[in-house]
This record gives C-alpha cells, sequence and structure tokens, in this order.
C-alpha cells in the first residue's frame, strides 16, 4: 500500500501546487534584491516540495531561470531531465516557459566554458552538446511561442521568449547551500591567440585538467601550419575515437616535417601506449620505448622525464613492474634536479600509484607519495595533490594505519599555506570527515563536510561520496531539514552503487520518521523494501527496513498493514536463522492486528507468535526470558480484548515478574498499568 503524503513536507499542505507556483515566483526578485539567505532558503523548500509531485513545466522553469542569474548554472543542469516529456505536456504557456529557461540555462554554461558538454538524456536530445542543445531548445521557444502569437495575432509571446533567453545574471552567485562556492569558469581568457590557447591546453594536459585544457581547443579555430601539429596531438588526446591512431601519426608526420625532434618523439611515447591500449602491444612497447631512450640521451630534461613517465606507463601495463620502477626513478632523479616540482611530483606520484597496486612495501610507497604531495604544493597544482594524497590514504589503509593517516591529513591541514591549492584542502576536509563520523563525531563532520563538496563542486569534481557523507553527517548530527534538501539528488547520485545508495534512502526514511513525518517515512520505508527484494537481498537490511515501515503504519493507524509488513520481515528473518527476529515480529504483529480492530486476526496471531516464541533455543537465558516476557505482554492485551480476562491477568502478572527480575524496569511498568486495567475492568464486570 501506499499512503498518501503530505505536499509540502517544509510545512503545510498545497494540493494544487498555488503555494510552491507562488513561491518559484519570488526566487530571481529575492535574489537581485540582495536576498540570497531567503532567495536560497526559498529555492530547497520548492524543491523539495516538488518531489514526487505533478510536473509543472511553469514551476520548474522558473527554477531553472533562478539558477542561470545566479550562478548554480550547474545545479539546474540536473533539471533539463525534465526535457523528457515537456513536449507532450498540455499547456501551452508552460511548454514556452520550459524551452526558454532551457535556452537561458544552456546559454549561460555555454559562456562559462562548458558548451563542448555531451547532454544524457534517453530521449531526443541524447548525446546533444550543450552548445547545440542551446540553439534546439531556443528553436523550440520560438516555435511555441509563435504558435501562441497566432492565436491573439500579436508577437507578444515571441518578444517575452526573446527577453528571457537573453537575460542577464541578477547577481554573481547565491549559495544554495552552506559552503558552497561558484563554480570556477573553465573557458580560457578572452583574445589569446591560437598558439596561446594551445600552449594553455599543453599546460592544463600537465596538470590533469582536461576540461579547461578541452575548452582552450574548442576554443580554437584555424590555424597555421607552424602550430598545426601540437593542436592535432592534443585534440587526439583529449577527444579520442576510433581515428585517435590516425591523428596522432598525423601529428607526428607534421612535427617530422618541422624538424621538431623533442615533439616528435614525445608524440611516439603517447602513440605507443596507444597502441598498447588498441591490443597492438607488441608494436606499442616497442615505440615507446626506443622513443623514451631517445629523449633519455637527449639534453632537453623534461622531455627526458615524460619520456620515462610514459615508458613506465606502457612497462606497467605489460606486467614489467620492476623496469617500469627503473624509468620513474631516472627519470624523478632528472626532474629534481631540473627543479620542476610538477614533473618530479607527477613521477613519485605514478610510482606510488603502481606500488599500491602491486602490493609493494607500503613504507617505501609512503615516502614516494608524501614527497610527490609536497612537490604539488610547491608547485600548487591541485589536482595532482589529491591524486598524491589519495595514494597517501591507499598505503595507510593497506597496514591498517587509520590514526597515522589521522595525523597526517590534521598536519597537512594545520601547515598548508593560505594560498595552496583549494582542491587539496577540500580533499583533506573530506577525508577529515570521514575519519569523525568514523568515531561517531557526526556534528563535527558536518562542516567540513560542506566545505569539502563546496570546493569540489565549485571545480565540478564533486562526487556521489561527497553527498554521500554530508548526508551521513547531517543525519548523524540531527540536522533532519538540511538531510532533505540533499538525499534527493544524492540517492539519484548513487544509481549503480548499491550500498551507499540503499543506506542513504535509509536515512532518508528515518529523516521523516525523526521529523514526526510518519507517512513519507512508510513511503520511503516501503520503496526501500521493494527495491531490496527486487534485488534479492532480503537479509538483515530488508528485516530492518520492513519492520520501520511497519512501525510508522501503526502510528498512522494502518494496523492490518503494519501486521503484514511485520509478517514479511518475519519470514525473512526465519530464511537465515534469525528466529529471535523472527518472533519479536510475531508480537508486534500481533499487536498490529489487535489496534485494526479485528480480534479474530488478532487472536491468529497470536498463536503464530507463541509457536515462535517457544521455537526460540538458540538464544541466552535473558534473551529467551525477554521475547517470553514480551510474549505474554502481548498476550494480555489480545486476551483481555477477548474478554478472557483471568488468563489475560495471569499472563500480565507472569510478564511483569519476569521484566522485573531480568532488570527491564521500564517495560515492568507498562506491563504493571496493564495488569491494573485488566484487573479493574474485570472488578466492573
Amino acid at each position: 500500500m501506499e499512503v498518501e503524503p503530505r505536499r509540502a513536507d517544509a510545512g503545510g499542505s498545497d494540493g494544487d501546487g498555488a503555494e510552491i507556483t507562488r513561491l518559484c515566483r519570488t526566487l530571481v526578485p529575492l535574489a537581485a534584491a540582495g536576498k540570497h539567505a531567503e532567495a536560497a532558503s526559498t529555492y530547497r523548500w520548492v524543491t523539495r516540495a516538488s518531489l514526487g509531485a505533478p510536473r509543472r513545466y511553469g514551476d520548474h522553469a522558473m527554477r531553472l531561470e533562478f539558477c542561470a542569474l545566479t550562478g548554480n548554472e550547474h545545479t539546474g543542469f540536473d533539471l533539463l531531465s525534465l526535457l523528457d516529456g515537456v513536449g507532450d505536456h498540455s499547456d501551452a504557456i508552460g511548454r514556452l516557459e520550459f524551452f526558454a529557461s532551457a535556452a537561458l540555462l544552456t546559454r549561460r554554461l555555454t559562456e562559462t566554458g562548458y558548451g563542448e558538454i555531451r547532454f544524457v538524456l534517453n530521449g531526443p536530445y541524447d548525446g546533444l552538446s550543450l552548445r547545440l542543445l542551446h540553439r534546439r531548445m531556443r528553436a523550440a521557444a520560438f516555435v511555441e511561442a509563435e504558435e501562441l502569437d497566432e492565436l491573439d495575432q500579436n508577437d507578444y509571446f515571441t518578444a517575452y521568449a526573446e527577453q528571457k533567453m537573453t537575460a542577464k545574471p541578477v547577481t554573481e552567485f547565491v549559495p544554495l547551500l552552506p559552503s558552497a562556492l561558484p563554480r570556477i569558469p573553465i573557458l580560457p581568457p578572452p583574445d589569446l591567440s591560437a598558439e596561446e590557447l594551445v600552449v594553455r591546453a599543453e599546460i592544463h594536459n600537465h596538470r590533469s585538467e582536461p576540461e579547461e585544457a578541452r575548452a582552450c581547443l574548442a576554443a580554437i579555430g584555424a590555424v597555421g601550419d607552424e602550430i598545426a601539429p601540437r593542436l592535432a596531438e592534443l585534440r587526439a588526446i583529449f577527444f579520442q575515437g576510433d581515428d585517435t591512431e590516425e591523428r596522432l601519426r598525423r601529428a607526428a608526420a607534421g612535427f617530422r616535417r618541422q624538424g621538431d625532434e623533442i615533439r616528435f618523439l614525445l608524440n611516439q611515447c603517447w602513440l605507443g601506449l596507444w597502441l598498447v591500449f588498441d591490443d597492438q602491444a607488441e608494436t606499442g612497447v616497442a615505440l615507446t620505448t626506443v622513443a623514451a631512450a631517445r629523449l633519455r640521451a637527449g639534453t632537453d630534461d623534461r622531455a627526458a622525464c615524460w619520456g620515462e613517465y610514459w615508458l613506465a606507463h606502457v612497462l606497467s601495463g605489460q606486467g614489467r613492474t620492476p623496469e617500469a620502477y627503473e624509468a620513474l626513478r631516472r627519470g624523478a632523479e632528472r626532474a629534481h634536479e631540473a627543479g620542476d616540482p610538477l614533473l618530479h611530483g607527477t613521477l613519485l606520484c605514478l610510482e606510488a600509484s603502481l606500488r599500491n597496486g602491486d602490493g609493494e612495501d607500503p613504507v617505501t610507497t609512503l615516502e614516494l607519495a608524501q614527497a610527490a604531495t609536497d612537490a604539488f604544493i610547491v608547485g600548487n597544482v591541485g589536482e595532482k595533490a589529491v591524486e598524491a594524497v589519495e595514494q597517501v590514504r591507499i598505503a595507510y589503509e593497506r597496514v591498517g594505519s587509520l590514526d597515522e593517516l589521522d595525523v597526517f591529513v590534521e598536519n597537512l591541514l594545520s601547515t598548508l599555506p593560505a594560498s595552496g591549492p583549494d582542491r587539496l584542502r577540500g580533499h583533506l576536509r573530506q577525508l577529515r570527515a570521514l575519519s569523525l563520523i568514523g568515531t561517531g563525531r557526526f556534528a563535527d563532520a558536518v562542516e567540513d563536510a560542506y566545505a569539502s563538496l563546496g570546493i569540489a563542486a565549485s571545480k565540478g569534481k564533486d562526487t556521489a561520496e561527497h553527498w554521500y557523507v554530508l548526508v551521513t553527517a547531517l543525519h548523524g548530527a540531527g540536522r533532519y531539514d538540511e538531510v532533505l534538501d540533499v538525499a534527493p539528488h544524492t540517492i539519484d547520485l548513487l544509481i549503480g552503487l548499491p550500498d551507499w545508495g540503499h543506506r542513504c534512502r535509509w536515512m532518508y526514511a528515518d529523516t521523516y520518521r525523526a521529523l514526526g513525518e510518519s507517512s513519507r517515512a512508510f513511503n520511503e520505508y516501503a520503496l526501500l523494501a521493494e527495491i531490496l527484494e527486487e534485488s534479492g537481498d532480503t537479509g538483515h537490511s530488508y528485516i530492518s527496513v520492513s519492520m520501520a515501515a511497519a512501525e510508522q503504519l501503526d502510528l498512522l493507524g494502518y494496523g492490518a498493514n503494519a501486521a503484514d509488513f511485520y509478517a514479511r520481515a518475519a519470514d525473512a528473518a526465519l530464511a537465515i536463522g534469525g528466529g529471535y527476529v523472527a518472533a519479536t515480529c510475531r508480537n508486534a504483529a500481533t499487536l498490529s492486528r489487535l489496534r485494526s480492530g479485528d480480534l479474530d486476526a488478532a487472536l491468529t496471531a497470536l498463536d503464530a507468535a507463541e509457536t515462535a516464541v517457544h521455537a526460540v533455543e538458540t538464544e541466552t537465558a535473558p534473551a529467551r526470558e525477554h521475547l517470553i516476557a514480551q510474549l505474554d505482554h502481548v498476550a494480555a492485551h489480545v486476551l483481555s480484548a477477548a474478554g478472557r480476562i483471568r488468563e489475560a491477568a495471569r499472563r500480565a502478572l507472569r510478564a511483569a515478574e519476569t521484566f522485573h527480575r531480568i532488570g527491564e524496569a521500564e517495560s515492568a511498568r507498562d506491563v504493571d498499568l496493564l495488569l491494573e486495567q485488566i484487573l479493574l475492568g474485570d472488578q466492573s464486570g
């Protein structure tokens, strides 16, 4: 069954959506007036209240517009998934609003350098770049506007659509969550020459910043012959496909024509790696080995080091790790002598990664990874510093030295310069949040989790783990309203990660329970139980979730349905040898049947509970005594309702004596009160 939820779980019901629409209309004006906190709070409220509601495209359009005009374009990106079906929506004005707002959002995303990102949706727009999607949305908006204008014989809607699609931001940034930061644009500065853009792309390549590199490459039009080979090589690397080998060879030919031996040999190193990847291992290894050796014999230190780096990649892929380590050692020594911290750290980090993967001595691995981290901090290379710290973490975890990892993280956070890489600082705070959660210090973890997510999201590097850690910290800290703000998005991100996904769904349901939203809590518990059952997981998680769903149904007054859930939990528990849990569920199901007013069903359930309880033999004596006392307490309720007063009193008296004997004073008091009611009822009869 499904219980009808309250539409607006943040307060009050809103059956027709009028309140959501009213508040959506205030979003942009609030931001324009500088009331950022109020605008963010309102956005979170309407987002939460819209979950599960009928699609009102006019409301969603206003949310898209707000995101586009307040520096939250990437938050609005998720709303574009609603495009699947908007064309069939019956409200023509709603269609116009949504298409125009989608055009506005995709325009802003393109303007900030994300136009080449592909839109993934199982629908007519699947696979389009955001740049092309913008054109499609703009065209669709004008089609809707022109049809509306034909009805009224004017051009009002066309002008309205144009105005909406060309709107300028009303403020630089409205933080929608604590510690949120504006997305850092990846578009290169304007007016750079093609050669300057190629140089920037090469730098981003070496710094492990692929999106920034792609943005530079996308900004380059026609180029002269002098830089064409470099551009061809970079495009082959960053836009890989069936013709990657051909494009790399074409770039190599260009370098040869220009007499650029260094670039030619570096190209051959990368081409060799590609061939190995493309199942041409023998040719690829030979190509990279020869090219790296020639670079090693040359005078260009940086080129020689990159040759060793690519050679190590190729050799390790063939299982020749001792030779790979030797190549990396040669390269690291030469990079250190050349005073290049980026290159030095890159070589050390790769060796640490290979040693972690091969299960090599963690002490040596730690030294390499920590040295790489230091080098990347000196070079202010955030992405690579995160990679190095991850190798430190893996090495500490391999030897079970989590306390030492905590010390490493704390020391690095306290010594990291203020001008140091923010991405590294965010990652360290993520690791500290995980440690705090692991020791039950959820409230302390919240600030770190928010800060880590904010920094990562500003670079487009936020992952499902960032969001999951935040939900876990907020739930553990009892900050339930905030859980409702972030859990739905987190659940979407966790598709394909069932362990985290199921745990996050449980926290979401439990949050509604804690807030007294029993109908919403039940719906979420029941959904999770269904997901677990469909996946074949009817073990402990399924049992506990089914019991939780039953508890909420009892609170809502659906006793018969609660009993059904308890019965499912009992069957599942019995199937895995959990007789004690099964008996507890049978006891609870009996009371639920009684609450539903079906006395005959309650008496039948009591018989099943008696059988289940007396079948339990494996538990300790105190546990069995508790279970029997619980059964006697339940029986007293049912027998009293059936008018069997003497039996009811006897069972209640026995339950009270047992609870007193095993030290469960609160349960004993409950039974004493029941016994008093039974006896008074007997006297009055």
